[in-house]
């Protein structure tokens, strides 16, 4: 991985955090208990629901608002990973949306799919689209991407 543009460095920690719960989730009960992490399923499932709420739903936003259609304006070609990307955002939440509603081994499964899919997720951003956008846009239009994704996430945090 190249080093990262620095208007996208924010979108990347958020990415390591993302990273960092999607591998204790596919864990299940592997997962190490440091940091306070928990092998309760429930309890799991409440902090994804916060972390969705503290931190996925404003990187959607500021990705979807922001970073998608510049680069569908600017990125020929891009579409369909964008496209797939949202996709991903729409399951991820409808997962999300599981976890009120599921217990025991319905449970496990959701919280491991999800695992799943965050850590696809993060990587196709990490490996293609971020590598995308700084071969193909310009240093300041970089900047503006990373502008408004700063602007838009300190008016939502």
């Amino acid at each position: 991985m190249a080093k990262r543009h620095r208007s996208l460095i924010p979108l990347s920690q958020d990415h390591h955090h993302g990273l960092a719960l999607a591998v204790r989730l596919q864990q299940g009960n592997n997962a190490l208990l440091n940091d306070g992490w928990t092998h309760d399923r429930v309890e799991q499932a409440r902090r994804v629901r916060h972390f969705y709420e503290n931190d996925l739903r404003p990187h959607f936003k500021a990705e979807e608002a922001i970073v998608f259609p510049t680069m569908s304006r600017h990125v020929s070609g891009s579409s369909l990973l964008i496209d797939e990307l949202i996709r991903q955002h729409r399951e991820m939440e409808r997962l999300i949306d599981m976890l009120d509603h599921s217990e025991g081994d319905q449970l496990e499964k959701t919280l491991a799919a999800l695992g799943d899919l965050l850590e696809k997720h993060i990587r196709s951003e990490e490996r293609e689209l971020f590598e995308m956008m700084q071969q193909q846009l310009p240093s300041d239009l970089l900047e503006e991407i990373g502008d408004g994704v700063k602007k838009l996430l300190m008016r939502d945090g």
